[in-house]
Formats: C-alpha cells, structure tokens, sequence
C-alpha cells in the first residue's frame, strides 16, 4: 500500500485541507495560520430621504438653490428619476447628433442624421405609448420637443442634399 507521501505526489490526485475554525469538540483550533483582516463594510447611505427638488420658475433654468443642492448630494442620491428627465436627455442626445451642441468657440459636431432620426422615432414611441398618462406639462414638453426636432432634422437634411 503507498504511503501518505506518494499519493500525494501522483497526478490527477486532490489534497483535502481542513480550514476548520473549531475542533470536534468545539474548541478553537490552534494550528491555523492566521487569516488576513477583512475589508471595513462600506458606509450605509443616510437613512433620509433627500428632499424632494424645488420646482424652477421657468422650464430649463434650475434654481438657486437646486444647483447648490444638486452640487452637496453624492452621486446616486438625486431622488426619483422623473419622466421630464427622461424626456431631456433623448432631446439633448438628439441635438447633439443633428450638430447642435457645440461649446462657445468650438465646431459643431458634425450631424448623425441616422441616429438623430432613430432618437426622435423613439421620443414618438414615447408619446404614443404613453398618450393619456401623461400630465400637462410632460405631454407639453414630449409634444413641443419632437416638433422643433422634426424641423430642425427636416432642415439640416435639406441642408446636407444641397451640399451633395
């Protein structure tokens, strides 16, 4: 019969190491080596809620103190995500594919006009898939939002045939 040794040595064959805490008879075992220390749990987020943001007096203008208060929050901790939110960021994705977001004293990006038109078919999936849930002022926005892109996407189209 081999011995412990050469079994050990044999390929294809397992070595069975007991990291147990406690001995069968439930004493701490002294032969562990020691283990190394565990990493502190991350901070829990504070138990309140953040308070619900204070509407802007006109659409597109943050106020005073939204943006001080948008500023001090951590990252994750906006609140709800709001339909209107949804809305503008498609809207300010579009733009930026029709070339209209260019910073003061920089080109324009050049127009993506595919992926403009697929952005603004998805704002109009939007309005039909949510026509009669929508309040006033979500459907005034969704509704005025995809007439200027859809004159903006008409003129920058004609734009770019006569150019060609």
């Amino acid at each position: 019969m081999p011995s412990r040794k050469e079994k050990e040595e044999e390929p294809g064959e397992f070595t069975v190491v007991d990291r147990r805490l406690f001995t069968s008879e439930g004493e701490l075992r002294k032969d562990l080596p020691p283990e190394p220390p565990q990493p502190a749990p991350p901070p829990k987020p504070a138990s309140n809620p953040p308070p619900p943001p204070a509407e802007p007096a006109a659409r597109g203008q943050p106020a005073a103190s939204e943006s001080g208060a948008a500023a001090a929050q951590p990252p994750g901790a906006q609140g709800p995500v709001q339909f209107d939110h949804l809305i503008m960021s498609l809207v300010s994705s579009a733009m930026y594919q029709l070339g209209m977001a260019a910073r003061p004293g920089e080109m324009p990006p050049p127009p993506n006009l595919p992926a403009a038109r697929e952005t603004i078919d998805l704002l109009a999936l939007l309005q039909e898939k949510t026509k009669g849930n929508l309040t006033p002022e979500e459907e005034q926005l969704l509704l005025g939002s995809l007439q200027e892109l859809r004159l903006v996407y008409v003129e920058i189209t004609r734009q770019a045939g006569r150019i060609r």
